[in-house]
């Protein structure tokens, strides 16, 4: 008999809280952010703190739904807010 494929099936989680999320491991991270229409790398990000944010992101929801080049190319916090809920396994 076949093992059934280990595949978690999509959490039921809303965009408000992963917007809530996002925005207090940005304020974790430093960064100066109060709102979704806040660019992460305006409000202090760095490509280090991008890869905590990216890390965070991967160990709380799983992992590439967050890649780079989403956080690089929408960078607004509504965007990468977009970006995990749209990836979001399952």
């Amino acid at each position: 008999m076949d093992a059934a494929p280990n595949l978690k099936p999509k959490p039921s989680v809303d965009i408000d809280s992963i917007e809530k999320e996002v925005l207090g491991w940005c304020r974790d991270l430093g960064l100066h952010v109060t709102s979704s229409a806040d660019d992460f790398f305006e409000a202090g990000g760095t490509s280090l703190t991008a890869v905590r944010l990216i890390a965070r992101t991967d160990a709380h929801y799983g992992e590439d739904v967050l890649s780079p080049e989403d956080l690089y190319e929408r960078s607004s916090i509504g965007q990468i807010v977009q970006s995990i809920h749209t990836n979001l396994p399952g």
